[in-house]
């Protein structure tokens, strides 16, 4: 399961409350409270479940928690190297509830701090924290990225039947909001996400190791109609299961390796579909459809420009040795 490879962050330096008070004028001599990530980066915990949580607090605490991740953002600062530790949650689908932890993360948040990482914190081999949307009509995001540099995982996107889109990064441009740079891993989205991914001229964007489980139209999607392609991103190491399209994406120049669809329906398109992007490398992935060119092939499933690259990726007859 995805979540079991998370690792947040790695070895913080422990910084509890002094038992006297720094000097004044002499710097070092106090000590800031909660958890350091690096020379500067603070751990913010977030568990709605947790008895008295409150966004009145800083969050630095394990034991005096946020409320919500939208509150945590509002802590963070640029390129500190801030974390947002979300706490587990029992919101699962076959999980008991009587037993308490039954409070989901339900929010819809922009981040707009370039640096930060929000981690779902699971300690068991779980998906991931669940997270739904809360727009009903399929309109909702649970995350959109509109900053630089930022990471997520360790969350399980559900939905709740309210349909909307797991993570979207946008690089909107206009010298505002530019969400390169961003890193989505060991995550989960099911089928009341209609979306899992969404891109929207996102550049060296990486999206590895996650779980797309029957997402209704697409794992991984751009609307090349509307809005310019991503660039320079690597998608590897993922599976697509029953998705509506798995990869539909004019990506330009990315990596395309090692993914894993399952499909019973071989559906035109509907596997990875790169025809309105240029000059991608796209290798070595496991496909459910026969070679050739016919109704439910290669040939048709997939899509391709020319201009591609698509070298030994596995059909269930054999090797693939050219584009779609």
């Amino acid at each position: 399961m995805p979540s079991a490879d998370v690792n947040w962050p790695a070895a913080p330096l422990t910084r509890v409350n002094p038992i006297y008070p720094g000097q004044m004028g002499v710097s070092g001599t106090d000590t800031e409270t909660g958890l350091r990530t690096n020379c500067t980066g603070t751990i913010f915990y977030v568990d709605p479940n947790y008895p008295g949580a409150s966004d009145a607090r800083d969050g630095t605490n394990p034991t005096d928690p946020l409320l919500t991740v939208a509150a945590a953002l509002t802590h963070c600062q640029p390129y500190r190297g801030d974390v947002i530790a979300v706490m587990a949650n029992a919101f699962w689908i076959h999980a008991d509830q009587t037993l308490g932890y039954a409070t989901p993360i339900r929010e819809e948040v922009v981040v707009t701090v370039p640096g930060v990482s929000i981690v779902g914190v699971f300690p068991s081999g779980s998906p991931g924290v669940p997270w739904y949307t809360t727009t009903a009509a399929g309109a909702g995001t649970c995350i959109t990225i509109v900053a630089m540099d930022v990471l997520v995982e360790g969350f399980a996107f559900c939905g709740g039947n309210l349909g909307g889109t797991g993570i979207r990064v946008d690089w909107s441009g206009g010298g505002v909001n530019y969400g390169d740079n961003a890193t989505i891993r060991n995550c989960f989205f099911n089928e009341d996400i209609d979306n899992g991914i969404v891109l929207d001229f996102s550049y060296y964007t990486r999206i590895l190791n996650n779980w797309f489980d029957g997402c209704d139209t697409n794992g991984i999607f751009h609307d090349s109609a509307t809005d310019p392609g991503p660039a320079y991103c690597e998608v590897a190491h993922n599976w697509f299961r029953e998705c509506g399209t798995a990869i539909d994406a004019s990506f330009d120049h990315s990596n395309i390796h090692h993914n894993m669809i399952a499909d019973s329906g071989l559906a035109a398109g509907d596997g990875i579909d790169t025809a309105a992007g240029s000059l991608n490398l796209v290798h070595q992935n496991v496909l459910p459809c026969p070679l050739g060119a016919g109704a439910g092939q290669y040939g048709t499933f997939c899509d391709a420009p020319a201009s591609d690259m698509w070298v030994q990726n596995y059909c269930t007859d054999g090797p693939t040795t050219g584009n779609p």
